[in-house]
């Protein structure tokens, strides 16, 4: 399936375009979506479990959340780490060395006898999933130009929340036969087979020379210095902020505030999935109809309607929250393959470093999000009404600034 790919790219050659019918070109398309698996497989599966956990072993909700928010401060700062390193080494090496990461962890998940070692192999199982997570941005930066890249990042869009739709009906359908530790178990099958394909893919990136693991981080201090790429990726990033929270606090709004068995809680989540791939496939129709930009304008405004609603409805009936969340979803997943291709524009260099650090922002943005839903709080549903409210409003107030020199940078020199 990923033979007949062409090898490393030197400077004189062409990045390669592509026919989105040709059979071979979706195959590629596919193994890239199951790469960008890996992650949801090793977030949602697990959902439903946390409280049957929490009970096993007599200790609270919000330690054993940990195991999810730590999971992801590992996962985002080892996408600094994954991104430099194929840009010396090759994606090939970094994606074969993290998703072995990941399968070897999960299957010590599957036997951890605490919460501390459930913790501790759920932070080496967040470095291991970082690095097919940020392989997927820098392939398609490498292999894919302009509109193609767009359609291909909206395609895996559409593709994607097919993964978190089904991985809590598997974690609470595993739990119906057997222990939640089957869902480790079943996390390590998954990612194996990732895992073998990765030995079929060819190398995409053009290698960079570089003195050594320093010489690769400096290639931060460069990004750092791009004020177009920083701006877009520091505003832009913060959409996610809303779907991540929701991940954390799924559990405790569907299963402790509304009391829903662990299946009710799997369809309303598999719901929401759906949404944001409704939203993906919305991307794709109207991008070349519509401007990218106004696209985006008019799905951060969507969000801030429905984190007004979460503050005045959001707590009547899970459908009404459900619904809610359904409609934000719908406006992330709108938002997310055209923010992240601005993003990626800005940039002609240090290509796996700038994907890492576009997918290091979004998922520290995750992190905070998810530790802020979990706190104790009195109202649970009106702090995470909160949370979209505040978010939408911040990037709202910057976007016209951002919008301005986004397209400045459109334009050719001469009429800047």
């Amino acid at each position: 399936m990923l033979k007949g790919e062409s090898g490393i790219r030197t400077a004189s050659t062409p990045k390669q375009s592509v026919e989105m019918s040709d059979r071979a070109e979706w195959s590629y398309i596919g193994f890239l979506a199951l790469l960008t698996a890996t992650p949801a497989l090793a977030t949602d599966m697990y959902l439903s479990a946390i409280p049957t956990i929490a009970r096993q072993w007599n200790s609270s909700e919000s330690v054993i959340s940990l195991s999810l928010v730590l999971w992801f401060v590992a996962f985002s700062l080892f996408l600094l780490v994954w991104g430099p390193i194929s840009d010396r080494t090759g994606r090939k090496p970094v994606l074969i060395t993290g998703l072995f990461v990941f399968v070897a962890s999960s299957v010590l998940c599957s036997v951890a006898r605490n919460p501390a070692q459930l913790i501790g192999f759920r932070i080496l199982q967040g470095i291991g999933a970082a690095s097919p997570s940020t392989m997927v941005m820098a392939i398609c930066r490498d292999r894919f130009e302009g509109a193609v890249r767009q359609k291909v990042l909206g395609f895996i869009g559409v593709v994607m929340p097919i993964v978190p739709m089904v991985a809590p009906a598997i974690g609470a359908g595993v739990m119906v036969v057997g222990s939640w530790r089957w869902i480790f178990g079943v996390q390590a099958s998954l990612a194996t087979v990732s895992l073998c394909l990765s030995f079929g893919y060819r190398e995409t990136a053009e290698l960079e020379a570089g003195g050594g693991v320093v010489d690769a981080f400096r290639r931060y201090g460069r990004l750092l210095g791009n004020g177009r790429f920083v701006a877009a990726n520091t505003t832009m990033g913060l959409a996610v902020g809303p779907l991540f929270g929701f991940i954390a606090f799924s559990p405790i709004v569907y299963q402790k505030i509304f009391s829903l068995s662990e299946i009710a809680f799997a369809f309303l989540f598999g719901t929401n999935a759906l949404a944001a791939m409704l939203g993906a496939g919305l991307c794709v129709r109207l991008s070349p109809k519509v401007s990218q930009y106004r696209l985006l304008t008019i799905s951060f405004i969507g969000v801030l309607v429905t984190g007004v609603g979460f503050l005045a409805v959001g707590g009547v009936h899970a459908f009404v929250f459900a619904g809610l969340m359904a409609a934000a979803s719908v406006c992330i997943g709108l938002s997310r393959p055209l923010s992240n291709h601005l993003v990626l524009e800005q940039v002609a260099h240090d290509i796996g470093a700038a994907s890492s650090f576009l997918v290091f922002y979004q998922g520290m943005v995750g992190a905070v999000c998810m530790w802020y839903t979990c706190r104790p709080w009195p109202t649970p549903i009106l702090a995470f009404g909160v949370l979209v409210v505040a978010l939408s409003t911040l990037i709202l107030t910057v976007w016209p600034f951002l919008l301005n020199a986004l397209r400045a940078g459109d334009r050719p020199p001469s009429q800047r």
